[in-house]
């Protein structure tokens, strides 16, 4: 017999018990549905394939390397066994009389199985899979197995079969497991930001918020320079750039190609994948300051050598400024979320090709400033080449940001960007297949003389560019 501290709850037509079980008991007991069916037709099947990479990826590197590690419950559904609950009347104890009326002798008791029960998971099986994988010797998994953890313990939901046929059993268990995953909604990237405490980049970009002058605010109200509900950006939004797009560009600006290629983190814990690295938390602060204080040299040298982001930003997002000339409006590619993401792209490659240059990783405000200052010679309005017609679309009083093939139009102005600085030096066939491809891409089509004219106005930048640079 198998018996369980339980509650017994109601929902709907189910009723349902929350017992806890030892972590090893779960190994032992819970199977896959696949294990308790052998019929895999599409009708019947009644649990969706396990995904392994995110099993050894994510969850067995959690419970592993997190001392904090917590599951929500398992889903378990029961069948067979006789199950059978038993109140505990409680408010026979006299200090718990004064609880008689609510109702809740029915609520706590033990449940018990027969033995010849049969569980399987109902929503949780990558969590029970980790579990398995971790408690089994037979499984490489089972060296990172912390100590002591077949004793501890997890919240698991029983739900037990209803007195029904079998099809209408499966139909209504098939009912449970898609709600329970339908229904079930991942919190949004902003929420994922402002309360992780695992994920570096966002550390960081919360920390900038808080510390660093160009960002941080003392009041109540919402961010002066950070919008923190969604990521694009309106005309009339005061915000220099929205909490998702800052994420972004600290991310960027801190993934120097040495640590791409060596890995983030302390001595003793560096991860090159950067995904793996995002959860788990550097276990030495000295490590996120020494980060948080090159994040903030990146963010000073770009103000320095940008100082236009400090300007007033619904004056520098009005896509007709041509046409309102006389309001002393622009129309500035870094006010906007692909702008913003473009130009903490090309700024790592300019500390990147520095830092090569110098054979050194640790910048010095001199040499960040140094090799951020090409930045200032690029032309970014976007009513100028190599922008208007291309990320800027449309006709006067008609313009927009690009929306058509909108992902290949920003990579190839990522491709532009890096010509124009002198980050990549491109031979006379591949300049000229940059210059087919931009002015191909012109939105609306361009007449020869007027496309000739607008990739001259583009050579020049890099001209003035390489010319600063002698």
């Amino acid at each position: 017999m198998n018996l369980y501290p339980a509650l017994q709850a109601d929902m709907g037509t189910w009723k349902y018990y929350i017992v806890k079980m030892r972590m090893r008991e779960v190994a032992a007991e819970v199977r896959f549905a696949n294990e308790v069916y052998e019929d895999r037709t599409l009708d019947d099947a009644i649990q969706r394939e396990l995904n392994e990479g995110r099993v050894k990826r994510e969850i067995i590197s959690f419970l592993s390397r997190r001392r904090d590690r917590f599951f929500s419950s398992l889903v378990v559904a029961a069948i067979g066994g006789s199950p059978k609950f038993y109140a505990v009347t409680i408010t026979d104890d006299p200090q718990f009389k004064f609880f008689a009326d609510q109702g809740i002798d029915q609520a706590f008791g033990v449940l018990t199985f027969s033995g010849d029960q049969q569980y399987y998971a109902l929503d949780g099986q990558h969590r029970l899979k980790a579990i398995k994988a971790l408690l089994d010797p037979r499984d490489p998994a089972s060296r990172t197995c912390p100590p002591g953890f077949e004793n501890e313990q997890i919240s698991v939901i029983v739900v037990v079969k209803r007195d029904e046929p079998l099809n209408e059993f499966l139909k209504s268990y098939r009912r449970l497991f898609s709600s329970l995953n339908r229904y079930a909604k991942a919190t949004d990237l902003d929420t994922n930001i402002i309360m992780d405490e695992d994920d570096t980049f966002a550390i960081l970009t919360r920390r900038l918020i808080s510390e660093h002058a160009f960002f941080k605010w003392v009041r109540n109200e919402e961010s002066p320079r950070v919008k923190t509900k969604g990521k694009n950006l309106r005309s009339a939004d005061p915000q220099f750039t929205s909490l998702q797009t800052l994420y972004y560009m600290n991310e960027q600006l801190l993934s120097a190609a040495w640590r791409l290629n060596s890995g983030f983190g302390p001595a003793g814990e560096t991860e090159r994948d950067v995904k793996l690295f995002k959860r788990f938390r550097p276990s030495s602060e000295e490590y996120l300051d020494a980060l948080y204080d090159e994040l903030a040299l990146y963010w000073d040298s770009l103000l320095e050598v940008l100082p236009s982001l400090e300007a007033d930003a619904t004056k520098k997002r009005a896509h007709n400024a041509d046409e309102d000339a006389s309001l002393g409006l622009q129309d500035d590619l870094l006010f906007w979320p692909i702008g913003q993401e473009l130009l903490s792209e090309v700024a790592r490659s300019l500390l990147d090709k520095r830092q090569r240059e110098e054979d050194v990783r640790t910048p010095t405000s001199a040499s960040a400033t140094a090799a951020l200052r090409p930045l200032s010679l690029v032309d970014w309005n976007l009513h100028r080449p190599p922008w208007r017609n291309f990320l800027l679309t449309g006709e006067p009083n008609t313009w927009k940001m690009r929306s058509e093939d909108r992902s290949a139009a920003v990579d190839l102005g990522k491709e532009m960007v890096r010509w124009i600085l002198a980050v990549d030096d491109l031979g006379p066939e591949d300049l000229e297949d940059l210059r087919r491809r931009w002015q191909a891409s012109l939105l609306p089509g361009q007449t020869p003389e007027r496309a000739e004219e607008m990739w001259g106005e583009v050579k020049a930048q890099r001209a003035k560019i390489e010319r600063e640079a002698l």
